[in-house]
């Protein structure tokens, strides 16, 4: 091809180019914030603190200008199952000074802080949901938190549990294995119970629930001290606390006895005995199972429910 050619094809070219739309330039990074909100544990005894984490982080690829602060208690809201919205009170003070004023890609900031000196209704036992939104919609994700009767270690208890067949009403064994009950007493309180299942069941021997999941596998995340009390054996409707290993019992399953076994007395903690609904336990027992005598062992062929779980304070009578 000659100069001539090459010259007009270069012309031609750049012609095209011009008669095409430009391309929009990308847009500018930009900076964007999302809240998070948290309790730090689940559950708390009445007029205890309340602690509450607010954090804003920056998910964006920008650093986000934040010159005029956000006030993190300030959005922050309370509700009470039993009372509604509740009146947030002695907020503290809000000033921007105290925020970084520039926030970069990937960092946060944020505050934890006792609510429950905010919300004066938050000393009372019920179930509360928190929210947090900012002017504009900006919110973050609603969270619930339990706050429980504290527990008395010098008071009698009764655990009731309430099953598709009828219910289970134990005394609790507050003296020789106090662990167990306390521990028995804020998980059924927090309703860490509820709606879960009787996984195990093997006629004339013991019936096995406390498992979230059902599979005889799930547990809290923590373990329990054994409390062996020698002169307490095992009978029909003993209420104990599964073995998880050597030294160490389960965090939630509990084992309910439903013959005398020896075999358990002086290796698994008893934390309880049943007071009321044989007719009950003896329909539990004659729920058709799996008869597998591998994982999932004996597991009800029909899901066997355990609605719920309360516990209170014995009657004076019942002490």
């Amino acid at each position: 091809m000659g100069n001539k050619s090459v010259l007009a094809a270069l012309v031609a070219c750049i012609a095209l180019q011009g008669a095409m739309p430009l391309r929009a330039a990308d847009p500018p990074a930009r900076g964007k914030l999302e809240p998070t909100l948290e309790v730090l544990r689940p559950f708390t005894y009445e007029g205890e603190p309340l602690l509450v984490r607010i954090a804003v982080f920056n998910t964006g690829d920008a650093p986000f200008s934040n010159s005029s602060g956000i006030d993190l208690l300030g959005s922050l809201g309370v509700s009470s199952s039993r009372k509604g919205r509740l009146k947030v009170k002695d907020k503290p003070a809000f000033d921007p000074k105290q925020q970084p004023g520039v926030i970069p890609p990937g960092g946060f900031f944020g505050v934890i802080h006792d609510i429950a000196s905010m919300v004066p209704d938050l000393s009372a036992a019920d179930t509360y949901t928190l929210s947090w939104e900012a002017p504009g919609g900006w919110a973050a994700s609603p969270v619930t938190v339990k706050v429980i009767p504290r527990f008395d270690p010098e008071a009698a208890y009764v655990a009731v549990l309430e099953t598709d067949y009828g219910d289970l009403e134990f005394d609790l064994r507050t003296k020789q294995a106090p662990r167990h009950v306390q521990n028995f007493h804020d998980l059924a309180l927090q309703g860490y119970y509820d709606n879960t299942q009787l996984h195990q069941i093997i006629r004339g021997v013991e019936l096995r629930g406390g498992d979230p999941s059902g599979t005889g596998n799930g547990w809290p995340l923590y373990l329990l001290e054994p409390e062996i009390s020698p002169d307490i054996k095992h009978t029909r409707g003993t209420l104990s606390m599964v073995r998880f290993a050597p030294g160490q019992d389960h965090g939630s399953q509990f084992v309910v006895t439903l013959s005398p076994l020896a075999k358990y007395d002086g290796e698994l903690s008893i934390f309880g005995q049943l007071r009321a609904g044989e007719e009950t336990l003896l329909a539990i027992e004659n729920i058709p199972t799996s008869g597998q005598m591998e994982a999932p062992f004996y597991k009800p062929v029909k899901p066997m429910l355990l609605k719920s779980v309360t516990v209170r304070k014995a009657s004076p009578a019942g002490r």
